[in-house]
């Protein structure tokens, strides 16, 4: 009887159950027996090896006499041996999970930026506190927004909130989002899609009520934008070509976001629902744009210059809201 192995390239595929794919082992196995193999270690021989035991069959780890390691095993269970390791195959060709790099990290300004964005807040209460009008040339009015062509609104809308505790709850929940996202995106970037994720979130929500009145404000369009961000980031990093198939990859961040949405977003009284759907919704995009941006041009995560950008876009926008009502 000729001697056969089947041949395995495991760290690629652990092994190929054809039949028909056979190379010449050497050593050659005795009368009766076939050889499986060639692996790189003990180790990987021993995995196919557990799979050949839980049949209650046996098997004899051997060294290659050109290297490798092979499994001789009897020559009457060969097909019900492919059956099984090509089943092991299948089951397992998305383990183990992939291990991701270290993520983009901005701990020096994060704490800074996490400050500025509770000054920023409180500066604005107290500027709606001390002038009774200011708050009505920022609120976020749809009719404003689509009648009037006042598309600066749905930006200045995200600095104004309608009481202390409003304004506090904001302050807390932002800067724990905040923090997350700056160690997902590097302070500037994660703070740039923050306030866009605010503003296209209550212009979506504007929309969504138009032609009725609708008015809103407060920062929580944003956060929950923020939320929407690390879904984004979570789905973006696991798009590779071995998991395009594998749906529970990209349904179990997604369903994570979606829960605490449900969790925090939905409260009573005044609460401005849709606004947290909408920003949500809008930094899931957002978040897997910010993950491809790093991808092509890591240094992004340290830019200093991206610091200025939120920052300027809520100036300007108080700019033509301020010399609107003049």
């Amino acid at each position: 009887m000729l001697s056969t192995a089947v041949a395995i390239d495991f760290p690629v595929n652990p092994v190929d159950a054809s039949p028909d794919n056979f190379e010449e082992p050497s050593p050659p196995p005795p009368p009766g027996k076939f050889a499986i193999g060639p692996y790189a270690s003990p180790k990987r021989a021993k995995e196919h090896g557990l799979v050949i035991l839980a049949m209650r069959l046996s098997y004899d780890l051997v060294p290659g006499e050109e290297g490798g390691f092979y499994l001789w095993v009897d020559e009457g269970e060969r097909e019900a041996i492919f059956e099984q390791l090509d089943k092991y195959r299948r089951e397992n060709k998305n383990w183990p999970p992939r291990v991701f790099a270290a993520l983009p990290n901005d701990q020096p300004s994060s704490p800074l930026t996490l400050l500025a964005y509770a000054l920023v807040l409180t500066a604005f209460f107290v500027a709606q506190t001390e002038w009774p009008n200011f708050e009505r040339q920022g609120v976020s009015v749809n009719r404003s927004i689509f009648s009037s062509d006042q598309w600066q609104l749905p930006m200045t809308a995200l600095t104004l909130h309608g009481g202390l505790g409003h304004l506090v709850s904001n302050i807390v929940s932002g800067v724990c989002f905040g923090l997350l996202i700056n160690c997902r995106f590097g302070a500037g970037l994660a703070w740039t899609l923050f306030v866009l994720s605010g503003y296209f979130g209550n212009l979506c929500n504007a929309w969504f009520y138009w032609p009725g009145r609708h008015a809103s404000l407060g920062a929580s369009t944003a956060i929950f934008g923020a939320l929407g961000m690390l879904v984004g980031h979570a789905l973006a990093s696991q798009f590779t070509t071995a998991e395009l198939m594998s749906l529970k990859h990209r349904a179990i961040p997604f369903a994570a976001g979606v829960i605490i949405l449900l969790l925090t977003g939905f409260g009573g009284g005044n609460t401005d629902v849709m606004a947290h759907v909408f920003g949500f919704a809008v930094g899931i995009p957002l978040g897997a744009v910010g993950f491809w941006l790093l991808k092509c041009w890591p240094g992004l995560a340290r830019s200093r210059v991206l610091l200025a950008v939120p920052l300027a876009l809520i100036g300007l926008a108080w700019a033509v809201s301020l010399s609107i009502a003049r």
